[in-house]
């Protein structure tokens, strides 16, 4: 086979990549491997195409094999830390992912940080999702999950100052601007907070989680008459919402209105006997604390 023809065969095998067709790319690329056995890219290009298809045990045996031929292979050792990240075997990916840490790549880091997230040692994860945001500042998957990171360690302040960073890069990007809002909820920026999340109802209206958050945050703010339109607009999205008639009840206690806040939360038992946050309300209206429907 001359090169001219293998050339051929590799953008034929991208294209069928590009298009997800996975058994047409991986029947050229098991072809050239035939054809030349020894070349370790065609079973790199191989093993990436069964992590697309969700085939991970193919994915590890054709990446191991190739790991026989050059132990040290950044892009192997890559290949292989993603496919036990994702069968879940974070103890194997940190193996490898651990490997190419100095190498200073941002994918190796993030993937760092989502094994270490995924262990719950999130002062690594935090580690190592800082170092991808230093080499790649734009990683906005990168920055969403450090600041998660920091919210579950309750630095809250730190994650506001992350998504603060990254929406001035991206301020179209709603995940940005929920996450941020949300977290400015926790620093007790309520004016702020109300601001990115109405953004986010801007371009998604109908965001039930957005809405509701909108509406908290403007009750921490006393802007109490918003608070009730907002619950009001997501109750004619969604008659049967439970998580809106708790937040209903939450704006009647704030407003020293007990029996309709009573009537919000009993409602919401009503759709959802099991809902803990409505469980939780009730036990302010019933005789030792105890629960009743």
């Amino acid at each position: 086979m001359n090169e001219h023809r293998v050339a051929q065969l590799l953008d034929e095998a991208q294209y069928h990549e590009e298009h997800q067709k996975w058994l047409h790319a991986v029947q050229i690329y098991q072809q050239l491997i035939n054809e030349f056995p020894e070349q370790l890219d065609f079973r790199i290009k191989l093993g990436n195409v069964y992590l697309e298809m969700g085939n991970l045990p193919a994915a590890e045996l054709i990446l191991l094999q190739a790991l026989s031929n050059d132990s040290e292979n950044p892009d192997i050792l890559y290949s292989l830390g993603i496919a036990c990240y994702q069968s879940e075997d974070f103890e194997r990916a940190l193996f490898y992912m651990r490997q190419l840490a100095s190498y200073r790549l941002p994918k190796v880091h993030y993937s760092l940080g989502l094994i270490y997230w995924r262990r719950a040692e999130f002062l690594h994860a935090e580690r190592h999702l800082r170092l991808t945001m230093e080499f790649q500042p734009d990683h906005v998957n990168a920055a969403l999950a450090l600041a998660e990171t920091c919210i579950r360690q309750n630095k809250f302040s730190d994650a506001a100052t992350v998504l603060r960073d990254i929406n001035v890069l991206v301020p179209q990007d709603t995940a940005v601007q929920y996450l941020l809002g949300t977290t400015l909820i926790s620093t007790g920026e309520y004016e702020d907070a109300v601001l990115h999340l109405r953004r986010v109802l801007e371009t998604e209206p109908a965001d039930e989680n957005a809405l509701l958050a909108c509406a908290g945050a403007l009750i921490k703010a006393d802007r109490f008459t918003e608070a009730e339109e907002e619950l009001k607009t997501q109750l004619r999205h969604d008659e049967r919402s439970a998580r809106t008639l708790i937040a209903f009840g939450k704006l009647a206690l704030v407003r020293a209105n007990r029996r309709k806040a009573e009537e919000y939360f009993r409602r919401a038992l009503e759709l959802e006997p099991e809902n803990t946050d409505a469980l939780e309300q009730m036990r302010y209206f019933t005789p030792n604390g105890k629960t009743t429907t």
